[in-house]
Order: C-alpha cells, then structure tokens, then sequence
C-alpha cells in the first residue's frame, strides 16, 4: 500500500513537474493594479522546479520525457478501465461463468501490471536525469508531501490507524471497539 502511495506522489510530483516545464514560456496573468496575478498551480511547480535546482537542459529532458510517456500512459489507463469494466459484467453476468471471470480477471492484472510498469519506468527515467543532489532534495520533498497527505483536516494521521490496529493486535492490546457496534464473533 506504501509503494502505491508513494509511486502515485512520485508520479504526481513529476507530472507537475512536467506541466510547469510546458507553462513556463506562457504569459503570467496581470492582475488589475499591473502586479502578476498569483496562479496556484503554476506557483507549487515553480517551488518544485527552484527547490530541485533544475537546469534548462534537465527541464527540456523533462518535458520530451512527459510528452513521450502521456499517450502510453493514457491508452495503458484506458486498457485497464476497460479491462476493469469486463471483469466486473463477468462478476456480475446473470449467469457466472468461472472461465470467463479468469479470463477477464487475467486481462485486468496484464492491464494493470501494463500501468504500473509505465509508472516506475517513468519514476527511472526521471532519477537519470536527476544529480545526487536534486535525488536527495526530491526525496525529501516526497517524504514532505507524502506526510501532508497521510494528516486529517485536525492533522492526526489517516493512514497509519489500521497499521496500528494491526501492530496492537498482534502485541496482545484488544482492539477498541465503538461503543455502537457488537464485538466479533470468533
């Protein structure tokens, strides 16, 4: 589950990364009294882009490499929904075949497997183009992001309640039920 976390904070931080390199030539908006208007999204990725320290070449390789990779990753997601899509009709088909729910279920974890490989080629590709330095600085920024994330509106942590859950039950500690719910039968 961690991987997959971190995998999509990755990829989302380099898709952001990307964006920032295709907008950078853009005009900023002016904001009415001349001053450029803030835009939000352009502001995170030039964050991203000064705090890694990225050269103009390192920012071209980026851009070529998101250019290249979008189409495939767009028809892999594509596959997979529809893959996604057959295994559940064959789930749920007035009459269950077992053979066709193989069949489909195959087809969904190639299509998945197809995802996912993109995704970590891409996480590659990028950490080639990245110095020892801007790795190091990428990866703090990921732990940052990733615990923003992990945190409620209250900033307690999400993710980590069922790990603990986990963690006590396997230390002897009984699990604390809602004052609502029966307890397990066992």
């Amino acid at each position: 589950m961690k991987l997959k976390i971190s995998a999509y904070i990755l990829l989302g931080a380099f898709s952001l990364l990307g964006i920032a390199q295709h907008t950078v030539g853009q005009q900023v908006p002016q904001a009415f009294d001349g001053q450029p208007a803030k835009v939000k999204g352009l502001d995170k990725r030039e964050a991203i882009m000064q705090e890694l320290g990225l050269t103009d070449e390192q920012k071209i390789q980026l851009r070529e490499l998101n250019k290249a990779r979008k189409p495939q990753m767009l028809a892999a997601q594509k596959t997979f929904r529809e893959a996604m899509k057959a295994l559940d009709a064959a789930i749920y088909a007035d009459v269950f075949d077992e053979y066709t729910y193989n069949l489909r279920l195959a087809d969904m974890q190639k299509a998945q497997a197809e995802v996912q490989r993109l995704r970590f080629e891409n996480e590659v590709n990028i950490r080639k183009i990245l110095t020892p330095t801007q790795l190091n600085s990428f990866r703090d920024l990921r732990r940052r992001f990733a615990q923003r994330m992990m945190q409620d509106a209250n900033g307690r942590k999400v993710l980590a309640r069922p790990l603990q859950q986990r963690m006590n039950r396997k230390l002897g500690q009984p699990i604390q039920r809602p004052a609502n719910r029966p307890p397990k039968v066992q």
